[in-house]
């Protein structure tokens, strides 16, 4: 009987812990939409000014750039960066204080000086998990690779080796997903596209599934990331581009259903770049490419239907936000417009035009009321979330390109710029 009492006492207190590091891996940002996978988090007593040498707790010199937003697990933040002498670098920092844990190289890089579209193979953002001890990093000339938070090479695949060029007209930009123990990553290119999914630990190939589609010229090719979905009783992993939305087993990569009224004219410059956003009562979001209209799907088992699309404002490489009830969509290009609608019926709330140095690359990010956006030359606007626009401050980081989400973290955010990234409000404040 005592023993009994002592297993019961045992496996609760065992429960609690899994339960309090499952809390705290789904609280932290340690893929590139953030713990809900749709840009939001759960935070308080956010920071709403600074500058770069106020309100910081620490600032640190990357060795490049690089588009890649920084994960976080446990005390480590992971990111990426395209050194001065173009090798890819995967880099770990300790959280609290920012100092460079370790870099390893991963092979060449490129420089691309066409503004707006430098691309340095450095833009996949890697995934962590704090009860797995292991980091992923995918990096735009085919290596994928993890490491155990101390930085010792666990397993490498070159995927250029394995399954040809990555044939993508920009540079290869799409960011793994880890999730329930699996690595899922997404290769949408001029030649044979396909979905995969590895072991975090191995490396080792669970399953590899052809994506077939009709797409022609530069349409078959998509910056986006795996996302995943809950459909009633079932988890899928979402897979866009290539004209198409396809569903698929997160088990065995079969696929469950598509949707492919995106492109009817066959266009031959439809590549996507804004990802996929699941909404509340399975409503998917999806954005034409090139600022043309989003597409509220709203899909039960195998069946998908079109609500409600919205024309304009619409983004051509921001993924569109979702918090606390409220959709955020950013056209970043051309007038740089927001509108704030209801995600279920696409009624506007309202509609402004945001006042920035110029386009904005990285998406939108929102936790404690507050909405957090950079544009490309550095500038941070800080926007009330709710039923009315309001800017809450506009603050200068001064570099190009600034192209990462800003990623929030406990009371804190962390924003890379080309040559920093800062921890941004002080502890506890």
């Amino acid at each position: 009987m005592r023993n009994s009492r002592l297993s019961s006492v045992a496996c609760a207190v065992a429960l609690c812990v899994v339960s309090e590091a499952s809390a705290q891996e789904l609280s932290q940002w340690s893929q590139w939409r953030g713990p809900y996978f749709n840009g939001s988090a759960k935070a308080s007593n956010l920071p709403t000014q600074w500058s770069t040498t106020e309100n910081i707790a620490w600032k640190t010199e990357l060795p490049g750039p690089g588009a890649g937003t920084p994960s976080v697990a446990g005390d480590r933040i992971f990111l990426t960066a395209c050194a001065e002498d173009l090798t890819l670098q995967a880099i770990c920092l300790d959280r609290r204080s920012g100092e460079i844990l370790w870099r390893r190289s991963n092979g060449p890089g490129r420089e691309d000086r066409r503004r707006g579209n430098e691309n340095s193979f450095a833009e996949c953002s890697p995934v962590a998990d704090a009860q797995l001890g292991i980091a992923c990093f995918l990096f735009g000339n085919g290596r994928l690779v993890g490491y155990d938070f101390e930085g010792k090479e666990l397993w490498t695949r070159d995927l250029v080796e394995e399954f040809g060029e990555l044939r993508v007209g920009w540079g290869y930009a799409s960011s793994p997903l880890l999730y329930e123990g699996r690595v899922y990553v997404q290769v949408l290119r001029t030649g044979e596209s396909f979905v995969m999914a590895v072991h975090p630990k191995s490396g080792e190939t669970i399953w590899r599934q052809v994506r077939l589609d009709e797409a022609v010229s530069e349409s078959v090719e998509a910056y986006t990331s795996p996302l995943p979905f809950v459909n009633g009783d079932r988890k899928e992993i979402l897979i866009f581009g290539a004209d198409c939305l396809t569903s698929h087993d997160p088990a065995t990569g079969k696929e469950y259903w598509r949707w492919s009224n995106l492109n009817p004219g066959k266009r031959r410059n439809y590549r996507a770049v804004a990802n996929a956003l699941v909404g509340p009562e399975g409503f998917i979001y999806v954005v034409e490419p090139q600022n043309n209209p989003l597409h509220a799907l709203q899909v039960k088992g195998d069946e998908v239907k079109e609500v409600w699309t919205l024309d304009s404002p619409t983004p051509d490489v921001m993924t569109p936000l979702l918090y606390d009830g409220r959709l955020y969509v950013t056209d970043g290009k051309r007038r740089r417009r927001m509108v704030c609608l209801k995600p279920t019926t696409g009624e506007n709330i309202w509609a402004a035009e945001l006042e920035t140095h110029t386009f904005i690359r990285a998406s939108a990010t929102a936790a404690d009321g507050k909405i957090y956006m950079i544009d490309a030359d550095g500038l941070v606007l800080v926007l009330a979330a709710g039923d009315e626009f309001r800017v809450i401050s506009s603050i200068d980081m001064d570099s190009y390109p600034s192209r990462s989400n800003i990623v929030i973290d406990d009371n804190q955010l962390l924003i890379r710029t080309a040559e920093h990234l800062y921890c941004i409000g002080r502890q506890g404040q």
